[in-house]
């Protein structure tokens, strides 16, 4: 289940729950029925069916900020309880090279970005940051391009203040070595910043925060980390078994 119990996120961040088995579709809505969410204030929303093993919950939109949520499953003693935090959106334009940071709806930075080139675009879509990491070695080999030193198209970097978009790799994160940050997109799908910005961002953002990335054609799938809202709302009820959930 996730997020963890007791945590604070983001205005993005669905409630999921994961199965260890495959989940007839001939259950799932007495499934959906036995899990009771509950929210201060009052939210609907609805489960949706990942795939045959996975459920998420969402509000139509984005969760107000301040939201307390419960989740109730079953008549067993398992509960989930979590508490979303500020307001904080991000829209990254691979187009113009320019990611806009958002608090409660107003525009408090604009940072220089730069997407991935040509053959590996960014995807685009809304996803959540899934999780926060502080420093990543990424190299040419872990994504298949070179494993031999010194070979055509070889690397071996040092990241900091990662953020995990997708369950796939991609991240936003320092790149010192990118001189091209607000003029061109030369990554390998990530989105690159500055080191001081890319710490900005780092201070600012929580898990479940939206990121939006917008001027690719490459859009990310549903289950490739927390992208529900890649999804319109009637799209999102088109896999539920039984609707909007009113508690």
């Amino acid at each position: 289940m996730s997020p963890k119990d007791g945590s604070k996120v983001g205005v993005a961040m669905p409630v999921r729950v994961d199965f260890a088995s495959t989940v007839p579709s001939t259950n799932r809505a007495a499934i959906e029925k036995s899990m009771k969410v509950t929210t201060t204030p009052h939210v609907d929303g609805a489960w949706s069916w990942l795939d045959s093993n996975t459920v998420d919950f969402r509000p139509q939109g984005f969760w107000p900020a301040g939201t307390k949520v419960s989740v109730q499953f079953g008549s067993t003693d398992r509960k989930l309880d979590f508490t979303i935090g500020a307001d904080h959106e991000i829209v990254v334009n691979a187009a113009t090279h320019k990611m806009n940071v958002y608090e409660n709806g107003a525009l408090v930075k604009t940072l220089a970005s730069g997407t991935g080139k040509t053959g590996w675009e960014t995807y685009s879509g809304t996803m959540a940051v899934e999780d926060m990491v502080p420093h990543i070695e990424m190299t040419s080999c872990a994504i298949g391009i070179q494993c031999t030193k010194g070979g055509p198209g070889w690397y071996d970097l040092q990241t900091y203040h990662d953020l995990q978009l997708t369950d796939s790799g991609t991240f936003i994160h320092s790149a010192w070595w990118d001189d091209s940050l607000g003029k061109a997109n030369v990554s390998h799908g990530c989105i690159h910043l500055s080191e001081a910005d890319a710490a900005v961002l780092w201070n600012i953002v929580q898990v479940g925060d939206p990121v939006t990335v917008k001027g690719t054609s490459k859009k990310v799938s549903q289950s490739n980390g927390y992208a529900d809202y890649t999804l319109s709302w009637s799209q999102w009820l088109s896999n539920s078994a039984t609707g909007i959930q009113v508690f």
